[in-house]
């Protein structure tokens, strides 16, 4: 694809002098139907870049997948975001394509978009299908980017119709500078909806204590879960529940995707306060995701890396019957394992290929009453998780249940 190349210039005297080259020298990209208005973003002033036109009946092309990962000094999105069908995989994979430190600018119509997927706001608390609110919309990447200005302009008239189908009215930016490491993503935790959950759940547990002693479940929380999970206590407690429900079954425990070892120790907690005789395997990279993701699982990569083997180790350490893998799984199964039958396995581990290579190791050796737990189904930040759910459990007699919360499901073997 031809790219024409151009050079934002800036306002003489007000940019120029104040504000230095991000990366002398080296062109982003700018993603539209024309080269840009210089002082829509005068971050960029006197940077150099490449027009790459865009199509909305071609919005795949706009995830600049032909572009290596921390290469480019910025990306603009002009007019661009509201034609994607998934608005945080183009956010998430326009930040793959930049260096650390460098800058996503984007430009939206604010709410009216007469021929993209989607209308966007800014400060509209709740919003129809189709809708999306554009703060929020850069919440979901913090882990990956920080803010840099989110504001609106007015357009002063039609600026003519391109490809994008560009109309005058009020615009929004936003722009994003990636950050020199990726963080683990629990901004999700503190969205207003998981709150809300979180709220309800503490409440419905509260009342369950007025009619059954919990005093063993919050004092394994007390024992290490709290500070080394990022699962909110509604999933705990489910979690916690299910574990119960083998107790009386044959088999040990498995957990793959086990980050801070928060779950494990909830696991091996109640193995052993109940007497039970069986070994937990807990499996984990312990340094953060694989690299081997697809395009709409960008907003992981170098996620999870918070943690080491040792900090599992010394979590787990009053339990004998604790065995830690570290490596890429499946590689990580030790040859003994290959009879072994588990009464619980939890599966955390966010990515399609991840969730499908553990389905198809575990799924064989369960107890024929055995739970399942798949932890990010239904998550709309982990696509992959559900397709490989669905795909597994297609031609299977099991039923998967999606529990009631932000993510995750239950498969219960005997059902």
């Amino acid at each position: 694809m031809p790219d024409s190349q151009i050079l934002l210039r800036g306002e003489v005297g007000k940019f120029e002098l104040q504000i230095p080259p991000i990366f002398p020298r080296e062109r982003g990209i700018i993603l539209g139907d024309r080269s840009n208005d210089p002082t829509m973003f005068p971050e960029l002033s006197r940077q150099y870049g490449s027009l790459r036109r865009f199509d909305p009946a071609r919005s795949e092309e706009a995830l600049l997948q032909d572009i290596a990962e921390d290469s480019l000094p910025y990306v603009v999105a002009d007019n661009v975001l509201q034609h994607c069908p998934r608005l945080s995989v183009a956010l998430t994979n326009w930040i793959r394509a930049v260096k650390p430190g460098g800058l996503i600018a984007i430009a939206v119509p604010e709410q009216v978009s007469r021929s993209g997927r989607w209308a966007l706001s800014l400060q509209e608390p709740s919003v129809p299908e189709h809708h999306a609110n554009l703060l929020e919309l850069a919440q979901t990447v913090c882990h990956m980017a920080t803010v840099e200005r989110i504001s609106r302009r007015e357009t002063p008239s039609t600026l003519g119709i391109g490809t994008a189908q560009r109309t005058a009215g009020t615009m929004l930016d936003l722009v994003l500078r990636k950050r020199s490491r990726t963080l683990t993503p629990v901004q999700s935790n503190h969205s207003p909806e998981a709150q809300t959950l979180a709220k309800v759940a503490a409440s419905a547990i509260a009342a369950r204590g007025l009619a059954r002693d919990l005093s063993e479940f919050h004092a394994i929380l007390d024992s290490g879960v709290r500070q080394a999970t990022v699962v909110d206590l509604g999933r705990l407690y489910l979690m916690y529940q299910w574990v119960q429900r083998s107790l009386l079954l044959t088999g040990d425990c498995i957990e793959v995707g086990s980050y801070r070892g928060g779950t494990a120790k909830l696991v091996s907690e109640l193995l052993l306060r109940r007497g039970i005789e069986a070994d937990i395997h807990v499996f984990d990279t312990f340094a953060g995701m694989p690299d081997d993701l697809a395009p709409d699982e960008i907003g992981l990569k170098g996620t999870f890396t918070e943690t080491s083997l040792a900090q599992v180790q010394a979590l787990l350490g009053n339990n004998p019957r604790a065995k830690l893998h570290p490596g890429l799984f499946p590689q990580s199964i030790p040859p003994e394992l290959g009879a072994a039958q588990f009464r619980f396995a939890h599966i955390d581990v966010d990515t399609e290929k991840s969730v499908r290579d553990c389905l198809e190791f575990i799924y064989p050796r369960m107890n024929g009453n055995g739970v399942i737990i798949i932890d990010d189904y239904g998550h709309p930040e982990c696509p992959g998780a559900t397709r490989a759910v669905e795909a597994f459990f297609a031609d299977k007699p099991q039923h998967i249940v999606q529990m009631p919360l932000v993510s995750s499901a239950v498969v219960l073997m005997g059902c």
